[in-house]
């Protein structure tokens, strides 16, 4: 009997199933509205042969690019480190000078000036817009050395 009855009790007893818990997980992002801005191709002069004087002109450009389309948004070029009154000019290692302009256009007809815009308009969410840019060094005769210079690239939105 005691054999009949152990036999119902593991009968009688279901098994014991594995417990379930559930919770959530939470999900969340910020997406900033914000712009960048880079120079995608920087104004890098070729060497310059003082014996034959004539200018040097390079182009360069700006990438801007904004996570949502804006409008009247503005990009300025400063005077660039070296300037003075009114011209720009990178410097040598020696500490000798090296006179440029910086232009909107490929015909060099107009000049950008310290602080003033280089670029006024609008930009469409995530379309790198490219601004033009280009650098021109006067006809002159140079003291030979390695020139450069930072300008100051400054997106307004």
């Amino acid at each position: 009997m005691a054999a009949l009855m152990g036999a119902m009790l593991a009968v009688a007893v279901p098994a014991h199933a594995a417990d379930t818990v559930t919770s959530n997980l939470g999900v969340s992002a910020v997406v900033l509205d914000t712009c960048t801005l880079n120079a995608a191709t920087a104004l890098s002069f070729a060497s310059i042969d003082n014996s034959a004087p004539t200018s040097q002109a390079v182009p360069g450009s700006l990438a801007v690019v904004c996570t949502s389309t804006r409008s009247g948004i503005s990009v300025s070029l400063g005077a660039g480190e070296n300037a003075s009154g009114g011209t720009r000019r990178m410097i040598s290692t020696d500490g000798n000078y090296l006179p440029y302009s910086v232009y909107a256009d490929a015909g060099h007809s107009s000049a950008v000036a310290a602080a003033e815009n280089i670029y006024s308009g609008d930009v469409t969410a995530a379309i790198p817009l490219v601004i033009p840019v280009y650098g021109q060094i006067p006809a002159g005769s140079y003291n030979a050395g390695l020139y450069s210079d930072t300008i100051l690239v400054t997106l307004t939105y």
